[in-house]
């Protein structure tokens, strides 16, 4: 019979070692380990779920909010163009026809105004509706506005004059505040931006003028006035109108510079890359 192989030799344990017990994870001395309360993105945090992504929805959300503030200012100096002509249509100088012709610049940008409205407002309401489901991930809890809350305030917020739009806006930014950790129940604590205050002041402003002046949005004589209303607004009220003009794009601009604000650091405390 031939001799057998001899034991196979295991390497000596260094000095000090102890074996790993059942159960408990081992990882390479040196591997980094992720900070407290960290949740990736993606991930499940505090609640439970995932994270949903806004960089496509911000983005589409700012653009169409570009163009709404350039329509509106194309509207305030289409309607300085029009004050001569409404001036003679005023006199019978100028017949409806031809004044309605000179309108067109102006009424053809009202109704672009119109559609990017809409496509504004549906994009606001599943953008504030996914920070809402985000916020939950990272526990901030508990939320004066859930995520369905967010939808009814976008679209019937404009009943209050925006007032309980602010409120909305303002839980929104504290609960998006990268630098608190998640389940970190200070978060209502933390300080909000002077953007939302500036924004409320001027859409209170831009409101209770237009209703004041009989105008739509932005300073804009409405749509469907009569040709002679429409004349005698142009002739009568153009400074007013054009002052609430000037102030609802100031307004839209605050609101622009904070959907950009809360958008990156929405991003940065879900770890959206």
């Amino acid at each position: 019979m031939p001799p057998l192989p001899p034991p196979p030799q295991f390497p000596t344990p260094p000095s000090g070692y102890s074996a790993p017990q059942p159960g408990y994870p081992t990882q390479p001395p040196g591997y980094p380990t992720p900070p407290p309360g960290y949740v990736p993105y993606g991930g499940y945090g505090m609640a439970g779920g995932t994270f949903q992504p806004i960089r496509g929805l911000s983005k589409w959300l700012i653009n169409l909010m570009y163009v709404t503030i350039a329509g509106s200012v194309i509207t305030l100096f289409a309607q300085i163009l029009l004050r001569d002509s409404a001036r003679d249509y005023i006199n019978n100088s100028l017949s409806s026809s031809e004044f309605t012709s000179k309108a067109g610049l102006y009424v053809g940008v009202g109704l672009l105004l119109g559609v990017v409205g809409i496509a504004q407002t549906v994009l606001l309401i599943i953008w504030a509706f996914r920070m809402a489901k985000n916020h939950l991930v990272l526990g901030r809890l508990p939320q004066s506005f859930s995520a369905g809350a967010t939808i009814a305030v976008n679209i019937l917020g404009g009943c209050t004059l925006g007032i309980l739009n602010f409120f909305m806006w303002t839980e929104l930014w504290k609960a998006s505040d990268p630098e608190t950790a998640p389940g970190d129940s200070s978060w209502k604590q933390r300080s909000s931006t002077p953007l939302l205050a500036i924004y409320l002041a001027g859409g209170l402003i831009n409101v209770v003028g237009a209703i004041a002046l009989g105008l739509s949005g932005f300073g804009a004589i409405r749509l469907n006035s009569t040709s002679t209303k429409f004349a005698e607004s142009l002739n009568d009220r153009l400074a007013l109108v054009l002052l609430i003009g000037a102030i609802g794009v100031a307004t839209n601009v605050i609101f622009l510079m904070f959907v950009k604000q809360i958008s990156a650091r929405h991003m940065k405390a879900t770890r959206e890359a």
